[in-house]
């Protein structure tokens, strides 16, 4: 069944940080800054330092953010290469209320409750403006989803055979099926129904393939029915033959600040580096393939005590090394439900630390 997929991504925040000083603060103002000389009215100005962080939107990528002061100006904000937004404006002390607001080209996507601002001579006021995303939450489309296929195997030329599948949208949106097949004499009687017959006047194999669609969205089967002659006296068998192959493995060695893999398929499975300390711990991840899941075994070679930990992702055992060097080799072996077992190791060498 083939499942299609739509984008979707949502601007969730975006956190704007602003930094208004006061001239005396070094940081904030430049030396020889026309600002120096303050306002006409004596008022001294600021500068608000501005930096937005964006992220997608269910509209696209943000083209275009401004800050505006209340009753004051508005600054377009710079995109820089990094797809953040920056740029700076002048205000005076006192108290100033912001808002901010984020555009997907002309559409306005995002904005902010007013955030009030500070502004206090020799200090710096640093305010988080969060320009929230407007458009509604809403779920990503999902395909239909087939509940049930009938068909019989065979059928004798020209008798009808009944076709019919059934499927529910969790959308609840409107389904409609169509029946095809490769046989050009093959012929449905309602091949947009979902109960059909299909008759053939000729014997031989037809692959027969239904989809069902939401309008955007489809779900498909395919499969085969042999058509006989009426007086043929022959039948068919269909196989369906499975390769079982031995279980796969992999097994990890992990200790501080290092660790060791090796894979069934792995033309080496010597860990190059030595452990140094006690406490190792083994992760096995075993693919059973087409058979089931059987015993799993971990065992060392040199005396050390494997203790099974649990199973996660991974069979998780804990490693105690012998105390004294030693070439070790870490076996892991399963079997599956088929009898068919897998054999891994991992040659390592223990070499304690000296105490000093």
């Amino acid at each position: 069944m083939a499942i299609g997929k739509t984008r979707t991504s949502v601007l969730s925040a975006m956190g704007l940080v602003l930094c208004a000083a006061l001239l005396p603060v070094g940081g904030c103002a430049q030396h020889g800054d026309p600002l120096d000389a303050g306002e006409a009215d004596g008022s001294r100005l600021g500068i608000a330092r501005l930096s937005v962080q964006a992220a997608p939107t269910t509209a696209g990528d943000i083209t275009r953010v401004t800050v505006t002061v209340l009753s004051g100006p508005e600054a377009e904000l710079a995109h820089d290469p990094d797809g953040n937004f920056s740029g700076t404006l002048l205000l005076p002390e006192g108290s100033h209320q912001l808002v901010g607001n984020a555009f997907v080209g002309d559409q306005l996507v995002g904005t902010s409750a007013p955030v009030s601002v500070e502004i206090q001579g020799g200090a710096a006021t640093q305010a988080v403006l969060r320009i929230l995303d407007l458009a509604e939450a809403h779920d990503i489309e999902h395909s239909p989803i087939v509940l049930g296929l009938t068909y019989p195997l065979s059928t004798v030329v020209n008798q009808p055979a009944q076709l019919s599948i059934s499927a529910v949208d969790l959308d609840d949106d409107a389904l409609a099926v169509e029946w095809t097949s490769d046989c050009a004499d093959g012929v449905f009687s309602a091949p947009t129904a979902f109960v059909t017959d299909f008759t053939k006047p000729a014997a031989g194999t037809c692959e027969v393939s239904v989809s069902v669609t939401d309008g955007e969205l489809s779900a498909s089967e395919t499969f085969s029915i042999m058509i006989f002659e009426e007086s043929q006296a022959q039948g068919a068998v269909i196989l369906d033959g499975r390769f079982i192959a031995r279980p796969v493995m992999t097994l990890s060695l992990q200790w501080p600040e290092t660790y060791c893999m090796v894979h069934s398929y792995s033309a080496d499975g010597t860990c190059q580096e030595p452990i140094t300390s006690g406490r190792v711990e083994l992760h096995l991840r075993v693919e059973w393939g087409n058979s089931s899941p059987g015993p799993v075994e971990v065992t060392d070679s040199c005396g050390g005590a494997i203790t099974y930990t649990g199973l996660s992702y991974y069979h998780m055992y804990d490693w105690q090394p012998p105390t004294v060097q030693s070439a070790c080799s870490i076996t892991a072996r399963s079997t599956n439900s088929d009898g068919l077992s897998g054999l891994l190791s991992a040659a390592v060498l223990v070499r304690p630390e000296q105490a000093e």
